[in-house]
């Protein structure tokens, strides 16, 4: 979480949520009345989403309680980005060097060389043409089953029909 998500103040029904989150827990016996009370007084008692986060941080599913402990905003790290001009810099020189190799050849071996590349290009790109359709579908099958077994976890998740049941299983 990054540090400016971490001292801003939580909301009464963010708090509420929260609490009824962790009365779950301890009807769950993932908490014991001792330490639901003991949360519950620093709960109420704090007032900012890190304060939260530390309440429900052990909890399966605790991320999730509140908004912005979830997703990017609980992870955010800012990415370096490379100044503007060096990839392009790189690019060139690359680009040089190579058409210096090149030309510095015999033109009987750089036909052959140019013959060797092309046809190499041409060889990855039917690769690449071939292989897609079972990328696709492995990335279907991968994305199925993680959709299936997240359904099918502990009673902290709750299904659709708000049981804890998926409604198709």
């Amino acid at each position: 979480m990054n540090a400016r998500a971490a001292t801003m103040r939580t909301s009464d029904a963010e708090r509420q949520r929260v609490a009824d989150f962790l009365r779950d827990a301890c009807a769950d016996g993932r908490l014991t009345a001792d330490e639901l009370e003991h949360r519950l007084d620093r709960l109420f008692a704090g007032g900012t989403v890190g304060d939260v986060e530390r309440l429900v941080w052990d909890l399966p599913g605790g991320h999730a309680v509140v908004p912005r402990l979830s997703g990017a905003a609980r992870h955010a790290v800012p990415v370096p980005r490379p100044a503007p001009g060096r990839p392009l810099a790189l690019g060139l020189l690359c680009l040089g060097a190579a058409a210096l190799i090149f030309f510095s050849l015999p033109p009987a071996l750089a036909v052959v060389s140019m013959a060797i590349l092309i046809a190499t290009v041409v060889a990855l790109a039917a690769i690449a043409v071939a292989l897609a359709p079972a990328g696709l579908l492995l990335f279907g099958i991968g994305w199925l089953v993680s959709r299936l077994w997240r359904g099918r976890l502990g009673p902290h998740v709750r299904g659709w029909d708000g049981r804890g049941r998926h409604p198709f299983f």
